[in-house]
């Protein structure tokens, strides 16, 4: 009987213990929101939020200047970070910190727009290989 326990037990307690492993992984990574757009960029930008519904009260969850910078708040402290690569609509930024993916899935805009609405994912990774995804919703004009 006891050795039933035991198997019952490891096969019960182990896979809730990978889960907690698995799940403070992401936990060093936390994408904050902020309210406004930083100084250095001036004139055209890209600004994204977590949802279409905060794109009128702020929150931004990142903005660049139509993509050689961008800045994110990670951890409640403002990162700014720079273009390394860009391959279509997937755009690689890197700083001291993090590296950032931010993958385009969608544009929508009228033809010879100076404005269009976009929609992709953001991909944040740290140097010990942590990381968090975040959809997102946004703008772009110039």
């Amino acid at each position: 009987m006891k050795k039933y326990i035991i198997i019952f037990s490891f096969f019960v307690i182990l896979p809730n213990c990978l889960a907690n492993i698995v799940s403070k992984k992401d936990v060093s990574i936390e994408i904050n929101t902020f309210d406004s757009i930083p100084s250095e960029i001036d004139g055209g930008c890209c600004v994204f939020y977590k949802n279409p519904t905060t794109e009128h009260r702020k929150g931004f969850v990142m903005v660049n200047d139509l993509a050689s910078t961008a800045y994110m708040m990670i951890n409640h402290k403002l990162e700014k970070f720079f273009l390394t690569t860009n391959k279509k609509d997937v755009f690689l930024y890197s700083n001291r910190n993090f590296t950032l993916k931010v993958r385009i899935s969608s544009k929508r805009g009228k033809a010879k727009s100076e404005f269009y609405k976009v929609k992709g994912i953001l991909v944040v990774e740290d140097h010990s290989k942590n990381k968090q995804k975040l959809p997102f919703y946004g703008n772009c004009s110039w």
